[in-house]
C-alpha cells in the first residue's frame, strides 16, 4: 500500500481497460446517475481479480467451489458490473438498465438480483465482517475456497472494519485477502483531512496481516 500517491501520474491503458471504461460511461449516461469516481478507481483491481486470480464459473455463479469476492465499497459497483458483463455473468444490455425498475443492476450490488454478487453492499463497513464469516465457514466445512474483500480507504473510518480485523487475526484466516483501494479520497474530501488512518501498513501489520 502506497502512503503517498501522485494522482498526476500518467499511465497507459490497454484496449480492455478502455472497453470496460466505455461500458461504465455508457451505463452512467443511460441512467443519468451513479458513482463514476469510485468505479474508475477500483476497475483495474476488479478486472485483475476476475482475469487472473478468482476461481469461478459464470455459468454456475453459485458453484460451491468458487472463490468469494465481496465489494464492500459498494458504491463502486459499476466497475463490478462491467467486469461481470465482460466475464459472461450478466448480459450487456442490462448495463443500459442500470438503476431502472425493469433491470437487475441497482445503485449498489444486490445478491438477490445480480448473478456473481456474493453479498449486498452499500452500507459501508460491513463487507469485511461478512468476509471473515465466510472464511471461517470455509475452514469449518474444510473447503478450499478463498475470500477476497475490497475496501475503500475512506471506509476504514468504520469501527466495524477493525473489529473484523481482530477476528481475522484471532482465527488466523490465511485464505482471507483484504484489498484496500487507497485512493486517498472520500465524499467529504481528502481521507487525510477527514479521518487520517495512516500509516496503513503498520496498522494492518499490528492485526497480524501480511501486507503488500
Amino acid at each position: 500500500m502506497k502512503e503517498n500517491v501522485d494522482m498526476r501520474t500518467n499511465c497507459c491503458l490497454d484496449q480492455k481497460s478502455k472497453e470496460l471504461r466505455t461500458l461504465i460511461l455508457n451505463s452512467l449516461g443511460s441512467s443519468g446517475r451513479g458513482h463514476l469516481g469510485p468505479a474508475l478507481s477500483i476497475l483495474e483491481i476488479v478486472r485483475v481479480l476476475y482475469d487472473s486470480v478468482l476461481v469461478y464459473d459464470p455459468k454456475k455463479p453459485n458453484s460451491p467451489n468458487r472463490d468469494r469476492f465481496i465489494l464492500s465499497k459498494g458504491h463502486g459497483c459499476l466497475a463490478l458490473y462491467a467486469v461481470l458483463v465482460d466475464r459472461g455473468f450478466i448480459p450487456k444490455e442490462q448495463l443500459m438498465k442500470f438503476c431502472s425498475f425493469d433491470g437487475i443492476l441497482g445503485g449498489h450490488p444486490e445478491s438477490e438480483t445480480t448473478p456473481g454478487v456474493e453479498f449486498s453492499t452499500g452500507s459501508l463497513g460491513h463487507g469485511l465482517s461478512v468476509g471473515v464469516g465466510i472464511a471461517v465457514a470455509a475452514r469449518m466445512q474444510r473447503k478450499n475456497w478463498r475470500t477476497f474483500v475490497l475496501l475503500g480507504d475512506g471506509e476504514l473510518n468504520e469501527g466495524s472494519i477493525w473489529e473484523a480485523a481482530l477476528h481475522a487475526s484471532k482465527h488466523r484466516l490465511g485464505r482471507l485477502c483484504v484489498i484496500i483501494d487507497n485512493n486517498q479520497m472520500q465524499a467529504w474530501g481528502r481521507s487525510s483531512k477527514v479521518v487520517d488512518i495512516r500509516p496503513l501498513r503498520e496498522k494492518w501489520e499490528s492485526f497480524n496481516f501480511d501486507v503488500f
